[in-house]
Formats: structure tokens, sequence, C-alpha cells
């Protein structure tokens, strides 16, 4: 599916504003779940490490 049933945002929409219509539409919209598993390797953002006490990550 590429349009969230609980928002109504479509994938091209997501793409031309660069905003997410609601949490569900990463779970929804297929074309986007492919997109974060590309640029993240998962599905999931994971976020970065914190830094260590002598600044290495």
């Amino acid at each position: 599916m590429n349009k969230c049933p609980y928002c109504n945002t479509t994938y091209n929409e997501i793409l031309q504003t660069g905003f997410v219509g609601c949490q569900r539409c990463y779970e929804e919209i297929d074309d986007l779940k492919k997109a974060v598993k590309n640029m993240y390797g998962d599905r999931k953002h994971k976020g970065k490490k914190p830094v260590g006490e002598n600044g290495n990550l």
C-alpha cells in the first residue's frame, strides 16, 4: 500500500513535503518501509551511539 489508511498521506506527498503524516505511515506505506530499510539497513532507525569518555564512538 502506498497510502496510509490512518491519515491518508501518500508516499508522493512525503517525498514532496519531507514530512510523514503520522507514525503509522512507517508501517503502512510499503515504499516508505523500503526507503527506511535502504537508508538505515533496517526498518527502524536506532539513532546514534553515545560518545564515550574519550570522545570515541
